[in-house]
């Protein structure tokens, strides 16, 4: 942040090009944001430090004392020089807070000599980790009113994101907070694995479905990211068979 701005001022060419990519044309979700964008102006600097700056229109009561709002958009962008992180929060009435730096901390941002970029605002289901390309975990989801979702687990990189098929909007999603939903969906009582949330990717095959979707649907009751109609639909209990109930009654003895 240049101590010598002043605002309001309208974004620099830089800021524009990137918050309209973190935010994709053609998704319904990003839509508003993409228009506030064009529309509003920074009105002042954020609470964290150089580059994090409030947008809102020009005559907006910026608010800093709420708590920080989510991140809604996040992407990274790689030169021959420098790591740019690039994130837009969640808007809290008529401001959007974003925030655009280097990795490193040292120099401006700067899109010379850029080599790749990714954000998370463009996975759609069936698609690769957009991070690492790696095949992830992902798990399909509906509510009682038959709004569609997916859950992503991406052990590589270890991030999990919700993506809501109605608004096209990918949602991050803490690991931690939301392994602790899982530990005690499963009624884990041992500390050194309920409070592992490494072990969330490592041993991601040994958790199924169900578990993963009752993990998600306590974690969005009590953190919201998905505002939504109805429930979350819970997978059916399947029967097990006398096999299956023999040969856990063998090994419990």
């Amino acid at each position: 942040m240049n101590a010598n701005e002043n605002f309001p001022r309208p974004l620099t060419s830089l800021e524009r090009d990137i918050l309209l990519w973190l935010l994709p044309e053609g998704r319904g979700g990003y839509d508003s944001y993409r228009r506030n964008v064009l529309q509003w102006l920074v009105v002042a600097a954020g609470r964290r430090g150089g580059g994090n700056y409030v947008l809102a229109p020009p005559d907006a009561r910026v608010d800093l004392e709420s708590p920080l709002p989510q991140i809604f958009a996040v992407g990274m962008i790689h030169t021959d020089r420098q790591t740019i992180s690039a994130t837009v929060r969640e808007q809290l009435d008529d401001q959007i807070e974003f925030e655009i730096v280097t990795i490193s901390g040292e120099g401006e941002p700067s899109l010379d000599g850029e080599q790749k970029r990714w954000s998370l605002s463009y996975w759609s289901p069936g698609e690769g980790c957009p991070i690492c390309g790696r095949a992830i975990r992902e798990v399909s989801m509906t509510t009682t009113h038959h709004e569609p979702m997916n859950l992503a687990l991406c052990a590589q990189d270890q991030r999990v994101w919700i993506h809501d098929r109605k608004s096209q909007v990918n949602h991050l999603i803490p690991p931690t907070n939301f392994y602790n939903e899982l530990m005690l969906h499963k009624n884990v009582r041992d500390p050194r694995r309920a409070f592992d949330a490494s072990r969330l990717f490592t041993e991601i095959s040994s958790f199924s479905d169900a578990d993963l979707i009752h993990a998600f649907r306590t974690y969005n009751q009590i953190r919201t990211k998905v505002s939504l109609e109805g429930n979350i639909v819970l997978p059916t209990p399947r029967r097990r068979s006398l096999f299956q109930r023999l040969a856990q009654f063998m090994s419990s003895q």
